[in-house]
């Protein structure tokens, strides 16, 4: 009786497997440029939206530091307190102010109403407060020196005319004008 062999498979021989490897290795795009330049793209992508939202957050900064006071005569409609710092004055009800921390509390889906001196709705969602200040309020946070308003320049007496003449402004455009 014949034996029985079993056939292997033929494979081919690890020096002609290895240089088929390197052979394809070779011919590949280069990936890795490919995966720096995606890299670099989104990192700016990510640098322009961080730049963005720091310079958004300055202006709310300044913004919002310009509703930082004392609001004379003006008492919270959820504690009772006299509002110094933030006031918030609902858009939908005809005279509804909250402190910051009464506006917080709201944020949290609660609505303040210790006082009871008006009747106003205790659901969240009949109220839409923003920053108010009105003619009584004092400010108690100071510009920084970069964000002050720039003064027109006065024109003195002395200084050259502006029109050209090579006169002195009050013997030329500031003749008729009383000191």
């Amino acid at each position: 009786q014949p034996s029985r062999r079993r056939r292997l498979p033929h494979h081919p021989p690890p020096t002609r497997l290895l240089a088929t490897f390197v052979l394809r290795l070779t011919s590949m795009p280069d990936l890795t440029t490919a995966t720096d330049e995606a890299k670099a793209k989104r990192r700016m992508e990510i640098e322009a939206k961080l730049s963005d939202l720091r310079l958004q957050q300055a202006k709310e900064t300044e913004q919002k530091a310009a509703f930082f006071g004392e609001h004379a005569g003006i008492t919270c409609d959820g504690c009772g307190v006299a509002i110094i710092g933030y006031r918030y004055k609902c858009k939908d009800c005809s005279n509804h102010d909250v402190c910051e921390n009464c506006y917080d509390t709201h944020l949290s889906g609660r609505v303040n109403n210790s006082l009871g001196k008006q009747v106003i709705s205790n659901k969240v969602e009949d109220h839409r407060f923003a920053l108010h200040k009105d003619k009584g309020f004092t400010p108690l946070v100071k510009k920084a020196p970069g964000l002050t308003e720039a003064k027109s320049a006065r024109v003195k007496p002395n200084d050259p005319c502006s029109c050209g003449s090579n006169k002195k402004f009050k013997k030329c455009c500031g003749a008729g004008k009383a000191a």
